[in-house]
C-alpha cells in the first residue's frame, strides 16, 4: 500500500491467491486497510493442512521433493510453459467461457511472467505448504472491524462452492455472492456483474468507516463527561 497506492488507507480487491495476501495485509495493518473484497478465494490445496491425515506422512514428503526440484531446476520447465499459446491453453481450464481468454488477456498475464525473477516467485508460491488458510485468517480478531465480501464463479473448477459459502460463518464476512456461468476469474469473464458488486462494497466500506467514527466519537464524549 505504501509503495503502490501511496495512500494512508486502502480497500483491497483480491483474486485467487491474492485473497490470502489481502486478508494477511488487513490483519497485519488494520490501520491501513478499510475492507477486503475477495473474488474467488484460493484455499491452497497444496497446504499441509489440506492433506488427509492418513496420507499426510506419505503425501507431504513426496510433495516436498517435487517442490524442491521446482525451486532448483524448474527454470527450463518455466521457460517452456511461458509461451502465449501454452498460457492461453492453460487459462481455458479455470476460465469457463473460453472466448474471454483473448490475446490481450494472455499478454497482460504473460508480460510480468517474463520479467527477471518471475520464475522464482511462481515456484516459491507453488512450493509454500505452510502459513495461514483463509478460514484461519478470518478468525483473526484484528479483522473484527474490517468488512469482507466474497463473490465467486459457480463454474470454477478449482474452488469448492460449499467451502466458499461456509466463509459466511466467520464474523468479518458480510456477503458471499455466487455468480453463475463464470469460472475462477469472473472479473474478466463478467465484469458487468463484478464491477457493480465492487462499487456496492466500496459504499459499504464508507458506511462502516462512518459507523466506527461514530462509535469512537460517542466513546470520547462519554469519557469527557
Amino acid at each position: 500500500i505504501d509503495q503502490v497506492v501511496r495512500s494512508e488507507r486502502a480497500t483491497l480487491v483480491c483474486n485467487s491467491i491474492g485473497s490470502i495476501s489481502g486478508l494477511q495485509a488487513a490483519a497485519d495493518r488494520p490501520d491501513m486497510v478499510d475492507g477486503v473484497m475477495i473474488v474467488n478465494p484460493n484455499f491452497r490445496e497444496l497446504h499441509a493442512a489440506e492433506q488427509p491425515d492418513l496420507l499426510r506422512p506419505l503425501v507431504m514428503p513426496a510433495l516436498a521433493a517435487v517442490q524442491r526440484a521446482l525451486r532448483s531446476r524448474g527454470q527450463v520447465l518455466f521457460d517452456a510453459l511461458a509461451k502465449p499459446d501454452t498460457v492461453k491453453q492453460i487459462l481455458k481450464e479455470p476460465y469457463f467461457d473460453s472466448q474471454t481468454v483473448t490475446d490481450e488477456l494472455v499478454d497482460v498475464l504473460l508480460t510480468p511472467l517474463l520479467s527477471p525473477g518471475a520464475a522464482d516467485v511462481v515456484f516459491d508460491t507453488l512450493s509454500y505448504s505452510a502459513g495461514p488458510l483463509p478460514e484461519q485468517l478470518l478468525q483473526d480478531d484484528r479483522l473484527s472491524d474490517t468488512p469482507v465480501w466474497v463473490c465467486y464463479g459457480l463454474k470454477d473448477p478449482w474452488t469448492s462452492a460449499q467451502r466458499v459459502e461456509a466463509l459466511l460463518s466467520f464474523p468479518p464476512v458480510e456477503r458471499v455472492v455466487p455468480l453463475d456461468g463464470v469460472g475462477h476469474c469472473p472479473h474478466d469473464e463478467a465484469p458487468e456483474r463484478v464491477n457493480p458488486l465492487i462499487i456496492d462494497f466500496m459504499r459499504r466500506v464508507a458506511e462502516k468507516k462512518g459507523e466506527l467514527a461514530g462509535t469512537a466519537a460517542s466513546g470520547a464524549d462519554q469519557q469527557a463527561s
